[in-house]
Parts: structure tokens; C-alpha cells; sequence
């Protein structure tokens, strides 16, 4: 039988910082969601980011829609394959998202 997702990955971000009334730093929490997914290495694949800025990725990851996927920032770290990789885009689709990052 054949797994439709046969992987895993972690996805984490910290969420913004505050500064208090003395100037004191308290930096934001960590935020982690683990998913089941399907990873496919892209070769050079290119995308145009804000501004006409030219992104480039290596890595697609197709995952079930999960709960916390529009609340995922651009730039959140994707732990799969025991390295760590940078998202470029996150694609919240009707019944699954598109995840595109780099190494």
C-alpha cells in the first residue's frame, strides 16, 4: 500500500517580542506544529516574492490542511530529514497545504 504522506516535519517560529515600560526585552514564545506530510525535492525552482523579489526553493512539502496553517509566518523554520530548512511560501488550499522552502 502505498502512503499518501510518508513523512514528518516540525515547523517553528517565535512570535513578535514586547517591550515593556522600562525598556526591558521579553522575547516572543516558541510555536511548534508537527504535521504528517509528502516532501519532493525541486530543482531550482523560482518564485517572485514582494517587492519583485526573486525567491528560489528546492523543496515542496504537501501536507492535510491543519489547524494553525494560516497563522504560519514567511520565514518559519521546517525541520524534516534532521536538518533544518527556511519556508519561502505557505499555500492554504481548500483541503491541503503547499509548502515551499529552502535548505
Amino acid at each position: 500500500m502505498v502512503n499518501k504522506y510518508p513523512h514528518t516535519a516540525t515547523i517553528s517560529w517565535y512570535s513578535a517580542g514586547t517591550v515593556n515600560t522600562v525598556g526591558v526585552w521579553t522575547p516572543g514564545t516558541l510555536n511548534t506544529i508537527g504535521i504528517v506530510c509528502d516532501i519532493q525535492p525541486v530543482n531550482r525552482q523560482y518564485m517572485t516574492g514582494a517587492g519583485g523579489a526573486v525567491l528560489n526553493y528546492n523543496w515542496v512539502v504537501f501536507a492535510d490542511l491543519f489547524t494553525g496553517s494560516d497563522s504560519v509566518p514567511a520565514k518559519a523554520n521546517l525541520t524534516f530529514f534532521s536538518a533544518d530548512h527556511i519556508m519561502k511560501q505557505i499555500f492554504n488550499y481548500q483541503k491541503h497545504v503547499e509548502i515551499q522552502c529552502q535548505d
